[in-house]
């Protein structure tokens, strides 16, 4: 009798071993992927986002989904705010437990979501262009390696873009001299400003003054007004956050200054753009961040995307975010796919596959809708090979880029106006 009870305590502890040892340890057959996407989702970055995104997944799981798991998306909401992102986050990572995280948008936000990241240890396909980002990568690498910028350059290459942009205009014979900036009253644009200060400087152009302004603002009228006072050749905006890029074109389409308007209006990426702002948006000068326009697809995948996008959803993405949350959900699956064929145990170990995501570096890009490659810091590659924001123009209702010419597919057109 005694035997009998040895013998039933050790195989219940036997039991209780084994349970806890696949609890604890090694987990249970997955039965799908869950892909996370967070960003402002009342906004058309959040909303670019979560189309793409599930685009993506839909296209993913009509070929057998990654490794024959079916991708499931689930979304949170940022609502711009830092406390809401980081709960949002912690939900999409433990809740919902997400395998991966896209999205982001605001660089103030994204800080606190990658104290969320690193808790978590989550891997986080982000979008947002702080230089602050990467720099905690560089300063901290273990802590912060699973995030890695996917959509868009460093903010810091956007001073070298503008610096560009002036000496292009200078170059085609529209003299620049002095520069009115109008920028978001954001951590994102400091380093912009304070690395494009002395580039301009370099070629003798001066910032004759220097606005920062509110989500919101829609008082452009009188910076125009001083712009004209201050004899400005060029109005800069660097806007994003403030998210009035068009009531500025709208206001400088109105007035008719002897000021050409360029410079980095996120708004104007948007390829609805000239229809929202009646056309005035006509002879505007921006960046394309992340490196693609719908009117100039960088590779044979983003044209495909672009077409899918609209055919599904009834127009064409509605902020370049697109591009990059597309571009993540496939990046994940191939390094996914990579780790699995050499052999990982887990090939959906985050920590797993912050190695097999290093491996895209400037010698070994990944052409998806833009050739994708990171620095060590895990930020974005920028350069004409990779992902740069090339210098556009609107033109009678179309988007072309006008600078360099290795990419561009159109010429520089001033406005009738502009002596």
């Amino acid at each position: 009798m005694r035997y009998a009870k040895a013998v039933l305590t050790a195989l219940i502890l036997l039991a209780a071993i084994t349970s806890l040892c696949v609890q604890g340890g090694q987990k249970t057959e997955r039965e799908k992927v869950v892909i996370g996407v967070i960003g402002p989702m009342s906004l058309p970055e959040g909303m670019a986002e979560e189309k793409a995104v599930k685009l993506a997944a839909e296209e993913i799981n009509a070929q057998g989904g990654i490794l024959g798991h079916p991708v499931e998306v689930v979304v949170g909401d940022t609502k711009l705010d830092s406390n809401t992102a980081s709960t949002e986050f912690r939900r999409l990572a433990t809740i919902e437990n997400a395998d991966v995280i896209i999205g982001g948008f605001s660089s103030g936000v994204m800080l606190t979501m990658m104290e969320t990241m690193a808790e978590t240890k989550t891997l986080f396909l982000a979008d947002a262009s702080s230089p602050a980002h990467a720099k905690k990568v560089a300063e901290n690498y273990e802590r912060y390696k699973y995030w890695f910028r996917v959509t868009q350059n460093n903010g810091s290459t956007f001073a070298l873009d503008l610096a560009d942009m002036v000496r292009f205009l200078r170059d085609s014979g529209y003299d620049v001299k002095k520069v009115y900036i109008i920028r978001d009253e954001h951590v994102w644009t400091d380093p912009v400003v304070e690395a494009l200060t002395p580039l301009l400087e370099e070629q003798g152009v001066e910032i004759v003054k220097d606005v920062r302004v509110p989500r919101g603002y829609s008082e452009y009228e009188q910076l125009i007004h001083e712009a004209e006072s201050l004899d400005a050749d060029l109005i800069m905006p660097i806007l994003a956050i403030a998210g009035t890029g068009d009531i500025l074109t709208k206001q400088w389409a109105t007035l008719k200054p002897n000021i050409l308007l360029a410079g980095h209006d996120l708004a104007a990426i948007d390829a609805e753009f000239y229809n929202k702002t009646n056309g005035m948006a006509n002879y505007e000068i921006f960046l394309a961040d992340g490196g693609a326009l719908i009117t100039a697809p960088p590779t044979e995948k983003c044209k495909e995307f672009v077409d899918a996008y609209k055919k599904k959803y009834g127009h064409y993405p509605e902020s370049h975010q697109a591009y990059g949350a597309y571009d993540a959900v496939y990046l994940y699956k191939t390094v996914v796919e990579m780790a699995a064929k050499a052999g990982e145990k887990d090939p959906f170990d985050p920590d797993v596959l912050v190695k097999y995501l290093e491996k895209f570096d400037a010698s070994n890009p990944i052409e998806l809708t833009r050739p994708i490659a990171f620095y060590k810091n895990h930020d974005l590659m920028w350069g004409d090979n990779y992902v740069r924001n090339w210098i556009s123009q609107w033109q009678d209702g179309k988007q072309y880029i006008i600078y360099p010419e290795s990419v561009a597919n159109g010429e520089l057109k001033l406005p009738p106006w502009i002596e």
